[in-house]
């Protein structure tokens, strides 16, 4: 197996896994590690057993990371950059694990299969992984559709420049696009163009556009971001120019909206769970596996674990704060006590 597997093979192997607290780093006390338990096997081919043992610790270690990774990173990222956390992480095991100690080895059947301990220093790891997410992506990854008019010299406009614009620059961002029938947030509005002169301009004509966008959830007409903007266009004929004007002033418009639009999300739409009497990272992986079976929760990721106090991340399909509450409450596998909830950050600890 290669890449794909074997990332998604650490992660499975999270029920195998145990592990400690936190602790400092002995190599650099400016470090915090994990210390974890992880099995790795290989099968014995041609009898070459020591082969197969070497195999299985490196593939011990990368199933340490595994657990970390895990939790650090959302679900759609995990699959969508599989390729890339294998090559840039588990597979240089060397850079993040300070060290090991084998805790059994045996031949089980036609594999070997290797136990270890080991120190993970999470800090590393964690702004690793936080790098490889980009900020829709972070956000659960929605889906922009778009839906925008456009008129010319007050006449309606059967074209889609400013939604052709928007499109690539939401793209270019990092945003899923697609029919604005699916979408999880449709961008609405209208770009009016209308001729401005063609005095002083060598045969070239000018045009003046405006915008006015709005981003709303899909079945909802709650504004999560809005923007206005205005720019020219100019070129050898009317129609040149109108076009040149809008494209203009959607290219303008983009990227406020865009930031607005993230800004919005972040604060609506993700619940900030700080969790206490967190006592290792295994229970801390039970948890995110729990939040994340829950269907009102689109994904959970960690943000920071340390002392026993971990902060995450919590995509909501729906709802907010209050309602995670209420969830984790009723929840008999995993008690939660909620000691203060906002509308978007909840302060919890574990029974």
């Amino acid at each position: 197996m290669k890449n794909f597997p074997r990332i998604l093979t650490a992660v499975i192997l999270l029920a195998a896994i145990g592990c400690t607290g936190g602790r400092r780093s002995s190599v650099n006390p400016a470090y915090e590690t994990e210390v974890v338990e992880a099995e790795g096997m290989a099968p014995v081919i041609d009898n070459d057993t020591e082969g197969a043992k070497k195999t299985s610790l490196a593939e011990a270690m990368k199933s340490a990371l595994g657990l970390v990774v895990g939790i650090y990173i959302s679900q759609d990222s995990l699959v969508a950059k599989s390729v890339l956390i294998d090559e840039s992480i588990t597979s240089q095991t060397a850079g993040y694990i300070e060290k090991y100690e084998i805790l059994k080895e045996r031949l089980d059947g036609d594999f070997y299969k290797t136990r270890i301990r080991a120190h993970v220093r999470k800090e590393d790891l964690a702004s690793k992984l936080r790098n490889l997410e980009s900020e829709p992506e972070k956000l659960g990854n929605p889906v922009i559709g778009f839906e925008i008019l456009e008129f010319s010299d007050a006449k309606p406009l059967q074209t889609k420049y400013a939604e052709t614009e928007l499109k690539a620059r939401f793209a270019g961002a990092g945003f899923l696009t697609g029919a604005s029938d699916k979408a999880d947030i449709i961008i609405k509005g209208d770009a009016e163009t209308s001729f401005n002169t063609r005095e002083g301009l060598g045969g070239f004509i000018s045009y003046r556009a405006g915008i006015s966008l709005s981003a709303v959830k899909n079945g909802s007409q709650d504004a999560l971001a809005a923007v206005q903007e205005s720019a020219g266009g100019i070129d050898l004929n009317e129609t040149a120019a109108a076009r040149a004007s809008i494209i203009s002033v959607a290219k303008k418009a983009a990227d406020p909206l865009k930031e607005l639009l993230i800004k919005s999300l972040r604060e609506k739409s993700i619940v900030r769970v700080n969790l206490a009497k967190v006592a290792t990272m295994n229970d801390l992986s039970e948890f995110v596996k729990m939040l994340r079976n829950i269907p009102m929760v689109r994904d959970s990721w960690v943000r920071g674990y340390t002392g026993g106090l971990a902060t995450l991340d919590v995509g909501m399909r729906k709802g907010g704060a209050s309602d995670l509450s209420q969830l984790l409450m009723k929840n008999i596998k995993k008690p939660v006590k909620i000691n203060r909830a906002s509308a978007y950050e909840l302060d919890a600890e574990l029974q």
